[in-house]
């Protein structure tokens, strides 16, 4: 694919995703694709990675919508990283995401010295218990730091939190939440804990309502601090900028492990780091899979992920996909809003709280059912035997086998 290529194929100037794989450790909960660090390896993909960039930049000479580095591990080599995007431009936010352990204050004035203007601290708890239970490398005590180091650095901090209903009761989420607005944080993404069944947290079912209460009541201990629930699973601090990296419009993912939706078709590059490294030195992007969009299948896909940050624009939907699917979406909105999902104001149509609660457990659903078994059967590409047998257990329903189909190699 070349550049003139990969430009066509968008309907717009895309975000720029760029995922880093590599880890000290490997998270028990974590889903996302990553591998253990060695230092030949990363050497060898920070290289491709140049390349690749270099391609994304040959295409969109002018400027990127914004730039979201995550992994992994991101902060693992900077001075890779820092080479690989220095010929970046970036209209919107920079963000990346960062380990609270990494977050010293030599580290965060690099990350600003580089352009990130935007910081994700992978926190998940200030709580030891819940930290062990997570399998995470750091304490309660590195994440509080970590905090405290990043505060007033960046226009934008935000943390991840997790909630695990069937391990703690409501207090250590809450006790999490209160202390990031104490701290003055821009950002808190909470996050249910999402059970893939190639990890070691299985199947296990999820209380809905428990989750639906929980978020209720984090929402409301917020807004006594000036917060407002702003997208689905965040909470901003009033006048705040917000930071997603799944809220972008259309995005260009590179890197092993990335994704790309083009607003005509959806991508996803090679999980395993050498297939990734061997594609691109033959001069290709490394899409190991991809589907090409009918304009409604893309539209609904759109609608689906806008509705994540609370809002849609119709008038931005009916720009990109046309009048024809602007009036299909319009029959949607007036089914959603009857059953008081919706509501309308103008041309925008806003969730209501009901309506964040039902797109909570339906984007988890829709999670399980694409999402995983697709993550699942490009884990097989790393050869781990472990990982292999285990993705081989991944959710495959009728979902999945109609777009098992649709995806070509």
């Amino acid at each position: 694919m070349d550049a003139d290529r990969l430009q066509s194929a968008f309907r717009d100037v895309p975000g720029l995703y760029v995922h880093i794989p590599f880890c000290r450790s490997l998270c028990p909960f974590c889903p996302y694709n990553r591998v253990l660090y060695e230092r030949s390896l990363a050497r060898d993909y920070h290289a491709a990675l140049r390349r690749e960039i270099a391609l994304a930049v040959e295409a969109f000479p002018g400027e990127f919508g914004s730039l979201y580095v995550g992994g992994g591990t991101p902060t693992l080599a900077l001075d890779a990283l820092a080479t690989a995007i220095a010929d970046l431009r970036v209209e919107g936010e920079r963000v990346i995401e960062v380990l609270p352990s990494h977050a010293t204050p030599e580290t965060l004035s690099r990350l600003r010295a580089m352009g990130f203007n935007f910081v994700s601290l992978g926190v998940q708890s200030f709580d030891d218990d819940v930290l062990r239970h997570l399998g995470r490398p750091t304490t309660a005590r590195q994440n509080r730091a970590a905090v405290e180091n990043a505060v007033g650095r960046f226009e934008c901090v935000d943390v991840d939190l997790i909630f695990d209903v069937a391990f703690r009761d409501a207090r250590a989420f809450l006790a999490d939440v209160e202390t990031c607005v104490s701290l003055g944080v821009e950002q808190i993404s909470t996050y249910p804990l999402m059970r893939f069944s190639y990890t070691p947290f299985g199947k296990a079912p999820h209380a809905r309502r428990a989750e639906h209460e929980l978020l209720a009541r984090a929402e409301a201990l917020a807004a006594r601090y000036g917060y407002e629930r702003r997208t689905v699973w965040t909470l901003n601090r009033l006048g705040a900028p917000t930071s997603s990296s799944i809220t972008r419009e259309f995005y260009l993912g590179l890197g092993a492990g990335s994704a790309s939706y083009t607003g005509r078709e959806f991508w996803v590059n090679h999980f395993g780091v050498r297939q990734y490294i061997e594609s691109v030195d033959h001069g290709e992007l490394a899409v190991a899979r991809a589907m090409r969009l009918p304009t409604a299948v893309s539209a609904g896909y759109y609608l689906f992920w806008r509705s994540y940050a609370s809002r849609l624009d119709l008038r931005r939907l009916e720009a990109h996909f046309g009048p024809r699917a602007g009036a299909a979406t319009r029959v949607v909105l007036m089914l959603l809003a009857a059953a008081g999902l919706i509501e309308r104001r103008g041309t925008e149509a806003w969730l209501t709280p009901r309506g964040r609660d039902v797109y909570h457990d339906v984007e988890r659903w829709i999670t399980y059912q694409l999402i995983e078994p697709l993550w699942a059967q490009m884990m097989a590409e790393h050869g781990d035997p472990g990982v292999v047998g285990r993705a081989g257990r991944g959710r495959r329903g009728l979902l999945w086998a109609l777009t098992e189909r649709a995806l070509r190699a």
